[in-house]
This record gives C-alpha cells, structure tokens and sequence, in this order.
C-alpha cells in the first residue's frame, strides 16, 4: 500500500515540477529591490517531495539490505567527499544563511534522486515527465499568441506584458513581441525544459510498442516543440538539436532499424518549426539580428558576467564564494547598484565553480561521471538527453541557480539511470 502511494506522489510530483506555486516567508532585498536569490521560501512541491522522502525512508531505510545495497554503490565515496567540500564551502560562505538554504535544496534533489534511481519501471516517471512538458507547451502557445501572461498566486505566476520593461521580448520596427513563458520565471527556462523533454520524448516514441502510443507521443511533441520555438530560447533550441543529433548517430550506428520511424518524427518536428516560421517570420528574424538593440544589449550583458566571473574564480578558486551567493559577492563588491543588476552568469559551470570552487566541482564532476557512465553503460540512447542536459547548461543558470531547475537536473538522471543494461 506504502509502496503504491510512493509511486502515485512520485508521478505526480514529476508532472507538476514546473509549477512554481510557493509561500515566501522571507523577501529578500538588495538596495530597496526585490531580490531572488536572497528570497526564502517553501514550494508546494516541496510538500510532496517530502512526503515521498517519508513513505521511502520508512519502507527502506529500516531495512538491512537497503544499506548492505547502499555501500555496493560506486559514487557513495565521491558523494560523501562533496557534501564534506560543500559544507565547508557553505561556512566560509559570504552569506551563510543563503548557502544554507540553497544546499537544503541540492540535498533535496539529490535525495530525489535516490529514490528515483531505485524505481524499476522508469518508462513510467519519463512519461509523467513528458506529460508536464505537454501541458507547458500548450501554455507556452497561448501565451504567445494572447501576448499576454496572467497573474496566479496558485499558480506561481506573475503577470508579463510586452509593453512594460523588464519582461523578456522581442523587438523589431516599433514592435515588441512578448516571449512564452509557461509557468517559469523566465523563456530560457522554459525553453531548456521543453527542450531535454523534447529529446527524451523522440526516445519515448522509439521505444513505443503500438501505433496509438505514437499518434499520442507525436501530438504531445507538436505542443512540446511548439512551445519550445515560441519560448525564442536560442541556446534551448541549439539544446534541442543537438541531443536530436546524438540519438540519430546513435541509432544509425546500435538500432538501425529505428531510422524510419526516426525520420518520420525529424520530419514532423520540421514540418512544425516551417509553420512557425513562415507565419511569424518577422519576430523569428529579429530573434537572429545580432544588430538589434536587445541583442547588442544582450551580448554585452553576457560578456561582463563571463568577465566578473572569471574574476571570482580567481580570487576565491579552492571553495568559492559559498553555494548560491554569488549576487550577494556581487552586492558586497558593487554595493550601489540597481537590484536587478545583481545578475548570475548564464553558464552552470563556471557559475558552480563561482560559488563553490574548484574542490566543490571537481568531486561533483566525478560524481555525475559515474551516475553518466551508468546511462551510457546501460541505455546509450538516454545519452541524447543528457547530450541536451548538458549543453543547455552553457547558455542558461536555471539548472544550478533555482530550486525547480536543480530538482529538474538531478530528477532527470534519477530518471535515466537504469540499474541493468536494457534489452
């Protein structure tokens, strides 16, 4: 009974994940602004997360084989190292209590993790995955076309028009074209989530034993990589195509005789981006004028991270500024400007290695080495997904920065790592 409440939360916690429904019991200011990533709150998800903890430790933590089979596993000694690096990392950190809270949450994930690892019939969390997915991209299309993003509390929304400053648009002649946002704070969070369910979603239609299963996969990867195209997330698509890529090698190389049925999706995927194209070609070509105000603005924005951050890393390169205190290194070194100039660095990798320094990220390299090859060893097609993964992590912060993109992270290798090889 236990174990079919486990998989039911589990289920629906994977669908809901994008959901950002919240109570914040502390705002966090810099400089009279609002600030984010000195906001403290609790996520409804967070409730099922630990409700699925519980019923998981009560099944199997008093057991004695869950710990005899718990040593048998290779990264535990990588695990233990890191979590010693990060919480030395956290006490040197420059803002204790925000490090504190962002490590709360990677040990949330990683936790998840676990569990999801254990789970034997792992078609079944990448379909409810997926099906998040569907939902957003169907948001995503409405929320374009409308050009409007309504506000909900419930739902963890706030309110973007294109016409006020600050949300993210388009712009071209004396237009402004508000991109989708789904229920994320930001497009290329969208856009990166759409974009490694994408990839996992052509996987899922390989694998799919009938002609229905199909038809329904290829109708929820219209809405998918729809709202993957509105979301204008260029390093999303790039995502995209290049974990499309990796599972065409893959297949042309171990399981050729998926190359038909391959080429039928790429085919309908192109089909789809034409449509797009062709009715919204102005926006799609303002988005590729590298000589637009926002991009210039864009650009030169993303070359001062790069910069301010190289610079961190030099200056602080054993543990870092502390775990998800990078702004707050960035107040304390700037303290008079704008709160919403305190932003991150759009690169995971140099943004951990910001904050939690060389030692932090090389036993956290070595710890995804492991849980990777295991993907590799056991189910080479999955490698497109973590192939997407890991390239949407060089052009956005949502996977590091944010509680939803760091559950997603770890969620989706908990969710490909198979214990055995696959048939």
């Amino acid at each position: 009974m236990l174990r079919k409440i486990e998989n039911l939360l589990i289920l629906l916690f994977l669908f809901l994940l994008p959901w950002q429904t919240r109570y914040i019991w502390q705002y966090g200011q810099i400089n009279s602004g609002y600030w984010e990533y000195g906001t403290f709150s609790i996520y409804a998800t967070e409730i099922l997360l630990w409700g699925i903890l519980i019923l998981f430790f009560i099944q199997h933590f008093v057991k004695k084989e869950f710990w005899i089979s718990l040593k048998q596993k290779p990264p535990r000694g990588f695990l233990m190292v890191l979590l010693l690096s990060l919480a030395l990392s956290v006490a040197l950190s420059s803002n204790f209590w925000i490090s504190y809270n962002y490590i709360f949450h990677i040990l949330e994930a990683m936790a998840l993790m676990t569990v999801l690892v254990r789970q034997n019939e792992k078609i079944k969390l990448q379909i409810a995955l997926w099906a998040g997915a569907v939902v957003q991209g169907a948001l995503a299309i409405w929320q374009f076309l409308t050009q409007h993003v309504w506000a909900s509390k419930w739902l963890g929304m706030a309110s973007q028009e294109a016409q006020n400053l600050g949300p993210s648009v388009i712009e071209f002649a004396d237009q402004r074209w508000l991109r989708a946002y789904g229920s994320f704070g930001s497009p290329n969070s969208l856009g990166i989530y759409l974009a490694i369910l994408f990839v996992l979603g052509l996987v899922l239609y390989l694998k799919a034993d009938s002609a229905k299963k199909k038809i329904i996969i290829s109708a929820g990867q219209l809405l998918i990589l729809s709202g993957l195209l509105v979301s204008f997330s260029r390093g999303a698509w790039l995502a995209a195509v290049a974990g499309a890529l990796c599972l065409l090698v893959l297949i042309f190389f171990k399981q050729r005789q998926w190359l038909q049925s391959f080429g039928k999706q790429i085919g309908f995927a192109l089909a789809v981006i034409v449509f797009w194209l062709v009715i919204f070609y102005p926006v799609f070509n303002a988005r590729f004028n590298f000589g637009n105000r926002l991009e210039v603005k864009s650009i030169s924005e993303r070359k001062g991270q790069y910069a301010e951050a190289i610079s961190f890393i030099k200056s602080n390169p054993i543990l870092g500024v502390g775990p998800g205190a990078y702004t707050d290194a960035l107040y304390k070194k700037y303290p008079t400007l704008q709160s919403w100039e305190y932003q991150l660095i759009h690169n995971i990798y140099l943004l951990a290695l910001v904050e939690i320094g060389s030692a932090g990220a090389l036993l956290l390299f070595f710890l995804l080495k492991q849980l990777f090859s295991l993907i590799l060893k056991n189910n080479l097609l999955y490698t497109s997904v973590v192939i997407a993964l890991a390239l949407a992590g060089l052009f956005d912060h949502w996977l590091w920065s944010m509680y939803t993109g760091l559950i997603f992270f770890w969620v989706i290798i908990g969710a490909l790592v198979l214990t055995k090889q696959a048939d």
